[in-house]
């Protein structure tokens, strides 16, 4: 054989043992469910039994239990995740008002990465024309065939059985039945995915937002002992705001009141019926031997009020834990190399740092920040995966918007350890001429969270001594300086509404019979 012949040999069975020992990327599963309390996840505590199909993968793989939303609204939280950045970075600050076109997301990077993707979105918010958000995927099915919508208007939606067959038909487990619910054509009609490359797909199921009508098998969790509220009676210091049509006949009785207990074992059975079709795509995937080759991530976009703040049976209004406090549940491929043992996380993070933590998971091209980056935005906490970091570590949350209502409170907000500081600002009513008064800071609220996750018992008063107030006013003052003033802010939201108004007065509709 020639030194060449020979050389030549050389360099190919080097290729090639380089190539064998280059491991095939690992599938993603991204899922993502709507208003979704931590606290109502049974692995987190809470006393029913509502997720037993989360909770198995939550026994195999980490359960992070300090996630914080930044924003109470699907939309804007969601940009978050994808884009690496807080609202005031990505801009999306309201429902129905896309991410601008320069936002670099996350399924661009698993593009770049060699990946195929698809998402199945349930959520009319979640319509690519809406948020922006189809930027990357290969396939972006936001079919809502449920005709008995969200109520009071029927805003049209997918319901879990509907979403987890969708998702069963894209990874080839089924095939596509011709109609679905509703009659209409069934999204996707084949498979999304081939053999040949590696898969990202993102599902965001529905429920359990409002309204609470779990399928009958599911409406299992009745209390013994009704908890009957007056909303005539305030229970603390601000006026009740309550969802009405999250309130069935059966829940009231004829002096106006409402059994509160009742309306939550029906937000309980939601749940349920999320997990359980969830459950059938996870068996699917394990049955067929992709788990062990999956990640798997499972988190919400926000919780739900569920009376905490005299706030009934939805979310948005405010910046409290009830809604900001969110699950993260990641389960890594059996086959991952740096597979940590199973276990529980207390260092915190936002879903503006999951995305940067995604993309170091899967060392795919990093999510860029678009230039000049804000002083606060997501940062990867993939090192968590391994090893615990429970020394503090600042999120932020915020709440923006009702700029159009005289006295709507606008409210940033830290969680730094066991603390949370929210500041409220608000602007008094119109003077006789009609000109609006300054906006002014009203207030800041002081919470030992680890004592009083519900926040009821505001500290700013008398603040407890080893409370961190210095660190915890200067985040806040950073977070807010990283943000446009509120005036211009609240100028563009009613401009951005009006437009909307003026261009698809059924959308905006829509967007006020979600709750919004």
């Amino acid at each position: 054989m020639s030194s060449f012949a020979r050389c030549a040999a050389l360099l190919f069975s080097l290729l090639c043992a380089c190539s064998e020992s280059k491991a095939p990327r690992p599938n993603v599963l991204l899922v993502t469910i709507d208003t979704l309390r931590r606290d109502h996840v049974s692995c987190y505590g809470y006393s029913r039994a509502t997720t037993p199909n989360i909770d198995r993968i939550a026994g195999e793989g980490i359960v992070f239990d300090n996630v914080s939303t930044p924003r109470a609204k699907t939309s804007p939280a969601l940009a978050s995740l994808f884009s690496g950045e807080y609202p005031h970075g990505h801009g999306l600050r309201d429902l129905l008002q896309p991410l601008d076109g320069d936002v670099p997301l996350l399924a661009e990077a698993f593009a770049r990465a060699g990946y195929q993707s698809a998402a199945i979105v349930g959520n009319y918010v979640l319509k690519n024309r809406y948020c922006g958000f189809a930027r990357g995927f290969d396939h972006y099915v936001e079919s809502l065939p449920s005709r008995q919508g969200v109520p009071p208007d029927d805003v049209p939606q997918r319901t879990a059985r509907s979403l987890t067959r969708a998702a069963m038909v894209a990874l080839g487990f089924e095939l596509a039945p011709a109609r679905d619910e509703g009659d209409s054509p069934f999204e996707p009609a084949t498979a999304l995915f081939g053999a040949e490359r590696p898969w990202f797909l993102w599902l965001h199921y529905m429920d359990p937002h409002g309204a609470y009508e779990p399928p009958s098998e599911h409406d299992i969790f009745h209390s013994e002992t009704p908890r009957w509220i007056d909303p005539a009676q305030p229970q603390g210091r601000r006026k009740p705001r309550i969802s009405e049509y999250n309130i069935p006949p059966e829940a009231r009785d004829a002096q106006g009141r409402f059994d509160a207990a009742a309306v939550i074992d029906l937000y309980d059975g939601e749940i349920h019926s999320a997990d359980g079709e969830l459950g059938r795509l996870l068996e699917a995937l394990r049955a067929r031997g992709d788990l062990a080759h999956t990640w798997v991530v499972i988190t919400s976009d926000h919780g739900e009020s569920l009376g905490e703040q005299d706030y009934w049976f939805e979310h948005g209004f405010y910046a409290y834990e009830s809604a900001c406090a969110v699950p993260l549940i990641v389960r890594p491929p059996d086959d991952w190399k740096d597979r940590p043992q199973a276990g529980r996380r207390a260092g915190a993070l936002s879903l503006s740092d999951l995305g940067p933590t995604i993309s170091e998971w899967l060392e795919l091209p990093p999510v860029a920040v678009r230039a000049p980056p804000s002083a606060i935005h997501g940062v990867s906490r993939a090192s968590l995966l391994g090893r615990d970091d429970p020394s503090p570590f600042a999120t932020f949350s915020e709440k923006i918007d009702g700029a159009d209502l005289p006295g709507a409170a606008q409210t940033k907000a830290v969680r730094l350890g066991d603390y949370k500081l929210l500041r409220r600002f608000a602007r008094g009513k119109p003077d006789a001429a009609g000109r609006s008064a300054a906006l002014k800071k009203i207030g800041d609220e002081l919470f030992d969270l680890r004592a009083d996750p519900l926040e009821a018992n505001d500290l700013a008063e008398n603040p407890p001594s080893d409370a961190p107030l210095e660190d915890l006013r200067g985040r806040l003052l950073e977070f807010g300086a990283c943000d446009a003033p509120f005036e211009e802010l609240e100028a563009t939201l009613r401009r951005r509404r009006a437009a909307l108004e003026a261009s698809d007065a059924d959308a905006l509709r829509a967007l006020k019979a979600l709750g919004y």
